[in-house]
């Protein structure tokens, strides 16, 4: 009697079990990750003004929900095993940024400042050589000029060497102290090299742009999301982004997404077909590293500055630069294969070694500078191909 009681009531527990797991699989949504994503989130609308300012729609790019094909079709040149093609749903918005983040932007907030040298021509050698020379003449600034300026002055005078090149804090230094020098030093020196004030503190302060404008290298991603931490901080400290946004690096599949933007074709500029160093900076030096039929080849062999004073290339459709070249832009995935299937708001593996880049940079082939185009490296890498974008978005875990 005992046994069939046991008996009866395990059938019973079994398929009470059997049914709560049935009702349980009706409400969910089978995912390649153990918890559902939240879908459409928007900002608070008393926060839409930070949104709106021409100060932040001068640095990011509003990219809409929606879905697109990720990865390369089958005949796509260039195309790596790793790329095939599947449908991907973006279903939150997010703003992205314009333009790679620069060494300004970096020293701005950073707590590891970059520096770095740079080659002056020889026009541009005597133009701050003339302000040095000044500057040592004025007893304000007597022993008041750090050891660093003297050494690269000292370098830059020395006809043994012949040097050429100056370091970044060096310029910015010598800027600074133009800037707050009185106005009839500012003329005398001018004047002798046959400027106006105005002519001679718009060169330095070129000079100067060309090197901060630089897109920041030698970034991991540790120093990246970092960097994303701060700017977040400083965004809330100061009321500038919306509540439950955070700044943070694009998935792959939002970095792929913007740069596509609309386009089905191996980059995201133009019609889709043409990429070469006429329209980003990238090793277009061979007909065989380069998309379409352009005529001229362009090896720059380095970085360029980036962002509206500097903007050599075009944009694609959504207003999104460089993103093909330049510098290789860290994701927040890890690197692994792709689901298969259609997928929502993926966000890569939940563990792994490796984390994606993309973009290819001006180190690379055209080839290697599609827009579905996946690299990765070990997060702690850091090299003169690699710095990064952010994104203003929702938080991904």
């Amino acid at each position: 009697m005992k046994l069939v009681f046991i008996s009866i009531f395990l059938v019973l527990f079994l398929s009470c079990s059997k049914e709560e797991n049935k009702k349980a699989s009706t409400n969910t949504r089978p995912l390649p990750l153990p918890f559902p994503h939240k879908s459409n989130l928007q900002p608070l609308e008393k926060d839409l003004h930070k949104l709106q300012t021409a100060e932040f729609k001068s640095k990011f790019v509003k990219i809409m929900p929606g879905e697109f094909l990720m990865g390369s079709a089958d005949r796509e040149n260039g195309r790596d095993l790793d790329e095939w093609q599947h449908k991907v749903q973006i279903s939150n918005l997010y703003y992205i940024s314009m333009y790679e983040l620069t060494i300004n932007e970096w020293n701005a907030l950073a707590t590891s400042k970059k520096d770095h040298s740079f080659e002056l021509k020889n026009s541009e050698k005597e133009l701050v050589l003339s302000l040095y020379k000044n500057l040592l003449l004025q007893p304000s600034l007597k022993g008041k000029l750090p050891p660093f300026l003297h050494a690269d002055f000292k370098k830059l005078t020395n006809p043994e060497i012949s040097s050429l090149f100056m370091s970044l804090r060096s310029m910015i230094h010598l800027v600074n102290v133009w800037n707050q020098v009185a106005k009839n030093f500012k003329t005398k020196v001018a004047e002798s090299l046959n400027f106006t004030v105005n002519e001679y503190s718009t060169i330095l302060q070129t000079l100067l742009d060309r090197q901060n404008q630089l897109p920041v290298n030698q970034v991991s991603y540790t120093q990246a999301v970092s960097y994303c931490h701060k700017l977040t901080e400083y965004g809330y400290s100061n009321g500038l982004i919306p509540q439950g946004m955070i700044y943070r690096l694009p998935t792959e599949a939002e970095w792929e997404y913007a740069c596509r933007a609309g386009n089905a074709g191996p980059c995201g500029l133009g019609e889709g077909n043409t990429l070469s160093g006429l329209n980003a900076n990238l090793d277009g030096s061979k007909e065989d590293y380069i998309m379409g039929d352009e005529g001229t080849l362009i090896n720059r062999g380095k970085l360029i500055p980036v962002g509206p004073k500097f903007s050599r290339f075009p944009s694609n459709r959504w207003g999104v630069f460089d993103m093909h070249g330049s510098v290789m832009e860290w994701c927040y995935d890890y690197y692994g294969e792709y689901p298969e299937g259609m997928v929502v708001n993926p966000m890569g593996p939940l563990h792994g070694k490796n984390r994606v880049l993309r973009g290819g940079s001006f180190y690379r082939t055209a080839y290697e500078c599609r827009s579905a185009n996946r690299e990765s490296s070990a997060p702690s890498w850091r090299g003169s191909e690699i710095g990064f974008r952010v994104v203003l978005g929702f938080p991904l875990r």
